[in-house]
């Protein structure tokens, strides 16, 4: 039984970190556009509403993404 229980485990662990992989790049993803659209947004001479929707988009991307980091970390911190 003990051979099954830590399969499983073993399983849980291996896929709880591919997932954290990916929010990890899709944190730095949105991130990183959110960046380069505020620096495309500074050389422009006006407003573009657009870009700024854009910028709105990734940013609560990023804290979405963020928000899914913190609760996968702690379901990891408990199955450990």
């Amino acid at each position: 039984m003990d051979y099954f229980k830590n399969r499983v485990k073993n399983k849980i662990k291996k896929y709880q970190e591919q997932k954290l992989d990916e929010i990890l790049f899709k944190i730095q993803f949105h991130g990183s556009s959110k960046t380069e659209l505020e620096q495309k947004m500074k050389q422009l001479d006006h407003d573009d509403t657009k870009i700024a929707k854009d910028i709105l988009y990734h940013s609560q991307m990023v804290d979405i993404w963020i928000g899914n980091e913190k609760k996968l970390r702690k379901q990891m911190d408990e199955n450990n």
